[in-house]
């Protein structure tokens, strides 16, 4: 039996992870950030865990800390599932290489895929619709937001920025004002070197995800997002598997395929309500927050993903996945419910979703197709104590 260990345990990828391969036979040990809780260490399928520092504070000690644990465990393989445990092991991937085999993409391929700014140009020049952004290096290139309307949207250039053996979180704010927007940039622009401005771009969310290896395409899946833990724009608490567009398959299979990366990854747009058009927002080279979803409807991503790393297996070129099946992450959507129930932000200009309505949605626990990230029926207990956590810190 392959041992196994899956690092970022507190996050729902990681959970669909530990479950996915669990139930394929593997041994599976769990590590998870010291300064997080992670309902998955209760899963049947952990058989052993530990915690290690946080990378974004000591990327040294968490480098050693994981040699000490893959050393003393024997672990024939480990899964990063978040950027902030992705990019340390790449960079010091050669520290591995004797005892243990890592599930990372090529460095090459990922600088472009997590360089937003990289992103939204390569998709320019194929053609690809973008938000409008501005890549600010210092305030004075917000002299030409004139045609900008407010609010606007100010994310960092990178999820994570590493540097000086720490990793910089990136954020995502918005502006109501010429002044809060100089404000915001200001004061940012003291700890990172530019970031993005953009036009703010509603609309419906769209997923698709898929398997690159060789410069093939597998696997091809699409939801829509039904629920947004914050309203305003954010991961999704809720959403629903539907068919594959075929302007959205090809879309991101030329972006994906231009960018040399490997592996599982998704890539998000919004879709105008009235145009119907379509708008690339970003690329995830790494499993996503809902990759539980296309495991419900038949694809597993996870599986599929180590029998190509172990065996060098590719998977099938498509699967028929089930359509309409809602998945929802549970206290995502209270979450969600509680943002509705503070009300819209002031000087938000656009649609913001009613309370009642959700409250009613959100409360319905079962109906055909319905399923969950966190609660499962063969694996009931992180769900539970998922929820307990989320009740013990809000009641």
């Amino acid at each position: 039996m392959k041992t196994i260990v899956i690092l970022d345990g507190q996050t729902s990828a990681g959970l669909a992870f530990i479950r996915s391969l669990g139930r394929a036979g593997y041994r599976i040990i769990v590590g998870v950030n010291s300064q997080s809780f992670a309902p998955s260490l209760s899963s049947r399928y952990c058989h052993g865990s530990f915690r290690y520092p946080n990378p974004m504070e000591n990327t040294n000690a968490f480098i050693d800390h994981i040699k000490g644990e893959a050393e003393r465990l024997q672990c024939d393989l480990i899964v990063p599932i978040t950027g902030a445990t992705i990019w340390p092991l790449i960079l010091f991937s050669g520290e591995f290489t004797s005892f243990t085999k890592l599930a990372v993409p090529v460095k090459g391929a990922v600088d472009v895929v997590d360089d937003k700014y990289a992103t939204l140009s390569l998709a320019g020049e194929i053609g690809i619709k973008t938000p409008d952004t501005i890549l600010v290096k210092n305030i004075n290139n917000l002299n030409v937001l004139s045609d900008f309307d407010y609010p606007v949207v100010i994310k960092d250039r990178f999820s994570i920025r590493w540097e000086n053996n720490k990793g910089i979180p990136g954020t995502v704010r918005y502006a109501y004002s010429k002044e809060e927007l100089m404000n915001i940039v200001g004061s940012r622009l003291g700890y990172v070197g530019d970031l993005l401005v953009q036009k703010f771009t509603g609309g419906v969310g769209i997923g698709f995800s898929c398997f690159t290896i060789d410069g093939n395409v597998y696997l091809p899946f699409q939801w829509k997002r039904l629920r947004e833990t914050d309203p305003r724009g954010s991961g999704s608490s809720a959403r629903l598997s539907i068919d594959l567009d075929h302007e959205i398959v090809e879309k991101s299979k030329e972006l994906i395929l231009r960018t040399g990366y490997q592996g599982i990854s998704m890539v998000e747009f919004k879709q105008d309500k009235k145009t119907k058009e379509y708008c690339l927002m970003e690329i995830n080279g790494r499993p996503w927050g809902s990759i539980q979803l296309p495991i419900h409807c038949g694809i597993d991503n996870p599986l599929h993903f180590i029998n190509w790393i172990f065996y060098n297996r590719k998977p099938p070129m498509e699967i028929p996945y089930k359509k309409r099946i809602n998945c929802r992450w549970l206290t995502a959507d209270l979450v969600h419910l509680e943002n509705l129930w503070n009300g819209k932000p002031t000087g938000w200009p656009y649609d913001y979703p009613n309370f009642l309505i959700n409250f009613l949605k959100v409360c319905i626990p079962w109906y055909p197709g319905l399923r969950y990230d966190d609660f499962s029926l063969y694996d009931p207990v992180p769900g539970v104590v998922g929820l307990k956590d989320w009740i013990k810190r809000h009641v």
